[in-house]
This record gives structure tokens, C-alpha cells and sequence, in this order.
């Protein structure tokens, strides 16, 4: 990259340098060397890994490769120059670190960012790393065209990094489909030689992409950078410009493309006088438009001409035809679980022609809508898949998608879900316009605060008010105690009076602004709203400031998080972006970082801008919850891992664990039993209401304590999950009804085996203790277990998980619907599981018995315990 006026890194190269020997590995300052991975007009590249474990590219550049001392040292300055530069715009490869090694053969380097691999993305094999660049996407593309939107999104992505460094007076010199890599899938300006192949020189510039006019200046970098877009967009060579596929798209996107390749030929128009785009400025306006997003102001080289308005007139007739799609809805989702009591009612089971069990839904389907139709779709990984509406797509039960719809002019609108077995998850909906700062035009935010435009941002018009943020309080979700104190500024008018804030307070109020442009189209992820504190005019605020907001677009800076014990998680503003040690760029934007590591206590950081935080963390350990390992929970009951983020209590929850729930929450307490209870008995006449309001009771408490994440949270098992604690493993039907018919090979299993009687003082059921208050009739002949009622939890042995009673003392809920045909009157009953110290027949005391109750029962017989289970949010692989 060369300076318009002066000579830059790379601008100035030896005319005659001197012949390469092989040399020995360079050694770098807190770096692992690996291997050279690359060459350029005048240094080596080489792989490295810092000692966080990153990896990066360093570039090398020998002092005996130039002819001179003098200008050896221009460049290595030029380069000091260039660091802060490149690490300033998104669109650049970052320059992480300079140094310089002046003993035996004395050179310079630069750390820098690393380009993903061209077959692998951003997982690394240091031996058979190959750097993703246009290139190579070209290559395993089978250089045909590339898809549209792709095209759009690199032109504009490259058309932004370009006009950033032109005003800088820089130019790149070299622009080509091999000095375009992708960092975390983001297409960057390379370093002239950081992608090269060993064998390849290139000094100022590469035939067909150097304008008859001469390289070296801005317009010659538009002209490269039109013919690298002409290359991707139609599948032909350079050289072949301006030539047109033999297969054009079809349809809108057709009209689309042509209009692509309209702005392509202006800008790569080889006369000067006939160019009708020969800055990045005006490029990146052409492709922003297309998309739909209007180009800030920030580093415009120009004074802005003038333009039409343009009216939206296809967009609003487009919005109002699929105003009139109807979502596609497809098949039900069948509940699951459930038995039948003591002895089940014949007529639950009569007719079996009424209904055919179904066969479990293993996949489902997705689909994604618009309003207007014909947004473009993405996956979680940023890859195009098609115009909206897009699918159904058969999916297996259980999938999480996640999908960005973009359309021009709309805000991006962000979709996930979980595909259910037998059902359509429907995704989308309403596109919200967008309405982000625009150039020489005021802006209102949601709350209808104007901000003015400045120079490369907006400003509001005054400070922060009290009003505001008291709004804020009032709607905040997390209920944060930020402290406020207020400024009079107009006698008379409080509604004018400032906020003085602490920082937690401004960050608190700006991530939840954020949020609420972002969602009204007034914000997209490349816009932030920010604060300036203002100076203290008055005596002691006691660290409170006031704020002045402004609206300014996002960049990515590095950050540095290491704790220890290592592999804790780092949440930026709500997203994970890791596990530590780790380097990683993030949004120049007001934020909020947590670190959490199970078994250790979450830790906070905040603050208004993450330039080159370093954070370096001892995490303190504490009593949160560690799934996989045996727990005890804030009320002393033990939970034992069932298999992935989920635990199970080892017993029913006693009485004195929901005398702790009425207590706390002012809940009537449940009628008492016929009989007498200890505090460890198991609670008895809950609803299934009750049993899901103590779950939330504790979910709330347990968080509120640092005890769970806020991913994680009790509630009942599922009839399947209670089914597996017992080993039912191969039972037919989707449903709790469906899996209560009878089928072939069918055959009734006890908890302690096949055998009846069971062994003495194998659970709590009606036994010979219960004919004080039972009759003969109904209690098992010869069995002895010693408990008439219910038995204190953890009486009876446990079973192969740890989990004692599931065979009796008390049912318990499950969290499932019973299910069956249409014409089955209890179909939508809720379901308990396992016997009681009332079972007396051997089809009550079945693995598989299920008791449809309406789930406003209260019985002496029927309990409940939890489950606790995390949809806490997988480490990503390209954040």
C-alpha cells in the first residue's frame, strides 16, 4: 500500500534487491514460529501461534533485501504508521503487533490477523493450512458465477475498506482476487504478499487489473477492484471484461444483476474521460444502494452530489402482494406420556381401531416467510440459501436453526428455533423499513430524542434526561439497581432535568436503546448509539456524569480475555464469542462482558468502548451448579447427572422444600394428608399448577443466587425422560396414551425385574404394615416394607442412576399431555408416573404405568420432583 504523496509500507521497493537465501526460522517475541506459508515483493510470511493458542501471520522483512539502511528503515516507519490505520476499519487485515530484530540478520515484523483455510474455515491444521481468499472460493466454485448476494456483500465490504484507506492517502496498488482473504468469513484488503504463493512476486500491481492509465493512484484501485467484482459475478477471466455469462439469472434476480453489472462496467471503464465511477466513494454508494443501505458520511473524499430521492414504489407493492402470503402451517406436534392408574379403565383402551398408535415424528419441516416476500436468507454461518419463502426444509427432531433475513431497504431481521417432530416451524414475518442516520438529515431513536449531524456522526441535541432513564428503569428486564442523581437545569420544567449516571448506568441504558432501534428498523449492526460523558459543572457527583448520546458506525477492536482455571466462557453483550484464553474482535460499542465458568462465581465487566481490553481474571470458586457432576441445590437436595445439561433431584421434593415455596411466595398451602408427615416425607396434594409454580420459585431463586446460569431452569421431566430413568428405551408410539397399547412382544417389567411379589422392603407400596387402615383385598400378599403412608425420601434402596422411589411412595408429575384420538375424553389430562404406597396390583407397579389426572388434581398420593436442564448456548466455532 503506497501514500498518494509519501511512500508507505510497501510503496517504495528495492528496484534490484538482492537474491533470497534460505534462512533460518525467524524467532518472535511471545510467538510459537511453525512454518512459511507464503512470500511477497520483499518478505516472508510464516505461521505462528501466539500464547493464548491464537493463530497468526507474521510478515518478515529482511534488512539485506533492500539496497540501503535508509530506505530499509522508511518502511519499517511506514509500517508504525499503518499499524493503528489498518486496525481501524473492519475491511482491513489487522496489524496486531510491530517489532523489530536488529542483531545477525537484522529484520522487522508485524503480527497480524489470520485468514481462515480454504477447505476448513477458521479450524486450523497447521500443516495443511491453505488461506481462503476470492481466489480460492473462485477455484472450488468451478470458477463459475457466484451467487448474487455474495457478490454484493464482498463489493461493498471491499468498496468501504477502499474508500477508508484513500482517506488516509493511501492506496492499495494490488488489488486481486489473491489479495482478498477472509477472516471469520469476512472478505479484508490483504498486505500486498500476505497470500501469495512462494513462487509469486507482484510489486505494483497484476496485468488486467492495472487501468491503461497506470497503477498507483485511487481510480486505479476502483478499476481493480471492478474487475475482481467482474471476475466473482460472471465466472470469466479479467481479461475477458466485459463479456457476459451465457447464462444470466432469471427473473428479479435477474434485474438485479444487471444493475450489479452496470455499476462494474463503469467503474472498469479503461477510458478516463467515459469513467462514471472512479472513487470508492461513489462505488460503495452504487452497491449500498442496491442492497439498500445508505453510505455514511465518515469517510466521504468528496462533497456529496446531488440526488434524487428515490421512492420505493416496487418495494410498497411488493410489501403489499405478500402482504396477502398465508405462512405455511404444517402437521400437529403429539404430546407425549402417560399410564393409567390402579387399574385403568377398560374403555381408556377399548376401540384400538378408533385411533392407530402414529409412528414417532422423527423429522419436521421449516420455513421461512417475509413481508415483502423475496428477502434474501442466511444460515448461522453467514452462507446465502435462498429468497424467501424459503422452504419447507425437512429437518431432523430437534434441529436449532437460526437465520438473518436481509432485504434492501428493511431492517435485517434475525430468526431461530427448534424443529419439533411432526410439525413446521414457521420463521419470519413483517420486514421492518430501515431508517438509519443518513447524510445532512437529522435522526429520532425510539424515544423520540433528535440527533443532529456532525461531522462523522450524530449527535443528540442535549444531555441525557432523568425522564428518559426513569423509563428505562421501568422497563428494564434485569432489574438492575443503577442509581441516579439529577441535575436541575430549567426551574419548573423536571422533565428537562439531567441524568447523572455511574458508567454501569449509561452502559445499562444503551445496550437496552440498542436494542429497541434495532427492532425498529431504525438501527442495523452497523450502526451503535454511544455516550460522551460531559465535564462536571457542579461540585462532587460522587462518580455519576451526565451523557450526551451519539449515533457513529460500528468497528471491530481487539480484546484479550485469560483467566484462571481457563475455559471459562465470554459472553460480549449477551453473545458467547468463546472460551478463554482468547483474542477475539468485537463491535466498538458500549458493552457488557461476562465470564462464567461452572463451579465458579460469574464475573462483570462494563464499559463505553472495548478498544484493546485486556482482561486477566482469577475466577474464585463457589457452589453454582457443574452439570455432569453430582450436585446439591440451595434447599440441600441432591441432583444426579441423567446425560447432558441436565440433573435430576434424587428424590420427591419434600415438605419442608415447599413450606420454603409458600413461605417465600405467599402461596395457600395444600391440604394435609389423612395421615401424619415428617418434614423429609414427600409433599403430597399438588397440582401440576403447583408443581411448575414451585419450579419457577426456585429457577428465580437459585439464579438470583449465582447458583444456575440464566440459561438454565427447573421444571418436570418429560414422559420420555422418566421413561429412560427406568430403562424404557424401546417403547412404541409418540404419546403417553399411545404408549400404554399393548403391541407385539410386549411384556410387563417391574423396577426390581419380572418376578411378583417384589422382595421385601423393595419400595414403599400398600403392604402388610397397611391393613391398619386398608383391607386385605388391597395390599400385596406377604410383602413387608414397614411404611403404612408415605416413607421419609431415600428410605428404599436407589436405582442404577441414584434416583430413589420411582417404583412408589408417592406418583409424581410428569410434564405431558396423555394424548390419543380425538374422541378420547381425558386426551388432554396431564400425566403422573410411577406407583405409590396405595399400589397393590401388579399392573400398577409396571415401569411403563401411566395415570392420566386432570392436572388440577391434589391426591395424598401424588408428588412431584424436577429436573434441571440448560439450553446453554454452544462455544462458536467462527464467532
Amino acid at each position: 500500500m503506497t501514500s498518494d504523496a509519501s511512500p508507505m509500507p510497501g510503496g517504495n521497493l528495492p528496484t534490484l534487491p538482492v537474491k533470497r537465501v534460505v534462512r533460518p526460522t525467524p524467532s518472535i517475541p511471545d510467538h510459537e514460529v511453525v512454518r512459511q506459508i507464503g512470500s511477497g515483493a520483499y518478505g516472508e510470511v510464516w505461521l505462528a501461534r501466539s500464547l493464548t493458542g491464537a493463530w497468526r501471520a507474521v510478515k518478515i522483512v529482511w534488512r539485506e533485501d533492500f539496497e540501503d539502511e535508509r530506505t530499509f528503515n522508511r518502511e519499517f516507519e511506514g509500517i508504525l504508521q499503518y499499524e493503528p490505520i489498518a486496525r481501524n476499519h473492519p475491511g482491513l487485515v489487522h496489524i496486531l503487533h510491530v517489532g523489530r530484530h536488529d542483531q545477525d540478520s537484522p529484520f522487522y515484523y508485524y503480527v497480524m490477523e489470520l485468514g481462515d483455510d480454504a477447505r476448513t474455515g477458521v479450524h486450523i491444521t497447521p500443516d495443511e493450512y491453505i488461506p481462503r481468499t476470492l481466489q480460492t472460493d473462485k477455484k472450488f466454485s468451478g470458477n463459475k458465477p457466484l451467487p448474487l448476494d455474495y457478490c454484493l456483500e464482498v463489493g461493498s465490504q471491499l468498496a468501504h475498506a477502499l474508500l477508508y484507506l484513500h482517506s488516509k492517502n493511501l492506496t492499495h496498488r494490488d488489488i486481486k482476487p489473491a489479495n482478498v482473504i477472509f477472516v471469520n468469513g469476512r472478505p479484508k484488503l490483504a498486505d500486498i504478499g500476505l497470500v501469495a504463493h512462494l513462487d509469486q512476486r507482484s510489486f505494483v500491481g497484476t496485468e488486467g487489473f492495472i487501468p491503461p492509465d497506470g497503477p498507483g493512484t485511487r481510480r486505479a484501485d476502483v478499476y481493480a477492484l471492478a474487475k475482481v467484482l467482474y471476475e466473482i459475478s460472471t465466472g470469466k477471466d479479467r481479461m475477458d471484461f466485459p463479456e457476459l455469462p451465457d447464462d444470466l439469472p432469471e427473473g428479479t434476480v435477474r434485474k438485479k444483476w444487471q444493475a450489479f453489472n452496470t455499476i462494474i462496467c463503469q467503474a472498469a471503464e479503461p477510458r478516463v474521460e467515459e469513467c462514471a465511477i472512479d472513487s470508492a466513494e461513489e462505488l460503495a454508494e452504487k452497491i449500498d444502494a442496491l442492497r439498500g443501505y445508505e453510505v455514511p458520511s465518515r469517510f466521504r473524499l468528496h462533497k456529496k452530489k446531488k440526488r434524487r430521492k428515490l421512492r420505493r414504489t416496487l418495494q410498497l407493492l411488493a410489501a403489499a402482494v405478500a402482504g396477502a402470503f398465508t405462512a405455511y402451517w404444517g402437521a400437529l406436534w403429539l404430546n407425549s406420556s402417560q399410564h393409567l392408574p390402579e387399574e385403568p379403565a377398560a374403555d381408556v383402551r377399548q376401540d384400538p381401531h378408533a385411533s392407530a398408535p402414529e409412528e414417532e415424528s422423527r423429522t419436521g419441516y421449516v420455513l421461512v416467510t417475509s413481508s415483502p416476500a423475496g428477502a434474501s436468507v442466511y444460515d448461522a454461518d453467514g452462507n446465502y440459501l435462498d429468497e424467501t419463502p424459503y422452504g419447507p426444509i425437512e429437518l431432523p427432531s430437534g434441529a436449532s436453526v437460526a437465520y438473518t433475513i436481509k432485504k434492501s431497504g428493511f431492517a435485517d431481521k434475525e430468526e431461530a428455533g427448534t424443529v419439533k417432530g411432526g410439525s413446521t416451524l414457521a420463521l419470519g414475518g413483517v420486514l421492518k423499513e430501515y431508517h438509519p442516520p443518513t447524510d445532512s438529515q437529522p435522526w429520532k431513536d425510539t424515544e423520540g430524542v433528535t440527533y443532529l449531524p456532525a461531522e462523522t456522526r450524530h449527535v443528540a441535541q442535549g444531555p441525557l434526561t432523568a425522564a428518559l432513564f426513569n423509563k428505562f428503569l421501568k422497563e428494564d428486564q434485569q432489574k438492575g439497581n443503577y442509581q441516579m442523581k439529577r441535575e436541575q437545569t430549567e426551574p419548573g420544567h423536571p422533565e428537562k432535568d439531567v441524568a447523572l449516571l455511574t458508567q454501569d448506568g449509561i452502559t445499562a441504558y444503551l445496550a437496552w436503546l440498542n436494542k429497541k432501534c434495532e427492532r425498529e428498523g431504525l438501527l442495523g449492526k452497523e450502526f451503535s448509539i454511544n455516550a460522551d460523558p460531559l465535564p462536571q459543572t457542579s461540585g462532587n457527583t460522587d462518580g455519576h456524569s451526565a451523557y450526551v448520546l451519539n449515533v457513529t458506525r460500528v468497528f471491530q477492536v481487539p480484546i484479550t480475555v485469560t483467566t484462571n482455571p481457563p475455559g471459562a466462557s465470554v459472553f460480549f453483550n449477551n453473545r458467547l464469542i468463546g472460551r478463554t484464553p482468547i483474542e477475539e474482535y468485537v463491535n466498538q460499542v458500549p458493552y457488557v462482558i461476562e465470564i462464567k465458568l461452572p463451579g465458579h462465581a460469574t464475573m462483570r465487566r462494563r464499559g463505553l468502548d472495548p478498544q484493546d481490553l485486556y482482561l486477566s481474571l482469577q475466577l474464585e470458586p463457589d457452589k453454582s451448579v457443574i452439570f455432569g457432576s453430582p450436585w446439591t441445590n440451595s434447599l440441600g437436595m441432591q441432583l444426579a447427572p441423567v446425560g447432558g445439561n441436565a440433573l435430576v433431584m434424587s428424590h420427591e421434593v419434600r415438605v419442608k422444600d415447599f413450606q420454603q415455596f409458600l413461605k417465600a411466595t405467599g402461596r395457600k398451602a395444600p391440604a394435609r394428608p389423612g395421615f401424619p408427615q415428617g418434614e423429609n416425607h414427600p409433599v403430597v396434594n399438588v397440582s401440576r399448577q403447583d408443581a411448575r409454580a414451585f419450579a419457577q420459585w426456585l429457577t428465580n431463586k437459585e439464579r438470583a443466587q449465582g447458583l444456575i446460569d440464566q440459561h438454565d431452569s427447573y421444571r418436570l421431566p418429560r414422559d420420555e425422560e422418566w421413561s429412560s430413568w427406568v430403562r424404557l428405551t424401546d417403547e412404541k408410539g409418540s404419546s403417553p396414551y399411545e404408549k400404554t397399547l399393548p403391541h407385539e412382544n410386549s411384556r410387563e417389567v417391574f423396577p426390581w425385574g419380572y418376578s411378583w411379589p417384589p422382595p421385601d422392603k423393595t419400595g414403599n407400596f400398600a403392604d402388610q404394615s397397611a391393613l391398619i387402615y386398608l383391607p386385605s383385598s388391597r395390599v400385596i400378599v406377604g410383602y413387608e416394607d414397614g411404611q403404612p403412608y408415605t416413607a421419609p425420601v431415600k428410605t428404599f434402596p436407589p436405582n442404577h442412576l441414584g434416583l430413589y422411589d420411582l417404583e412408589g411412595n408417592v406418583m409424581e408429575w410428569v410434564d405431558d399431555s396423555y394424548g390419543g384420538p380425538e374422541s378420547l375424553p381425558i386426551r388432554n389430562y396431564g400425566v403422573a408416573r410411577g406407583g405409590s404406597y396405595l399400589s397393590f396390583r401388579p399392573k400398577q407397579l409396571t415401569t411403563s404405568i401411566r395415570t392420566p389426572l386432570p392436572e388440577n388434581t391434589r391426591d395424598d398420593a401424588l408428588g412431584f420432583r424436577l429436573i434441571l436442564s440448560s439450553d446453554r448456548p454452544a462455544v462458536p466455532t467462527a464467532p
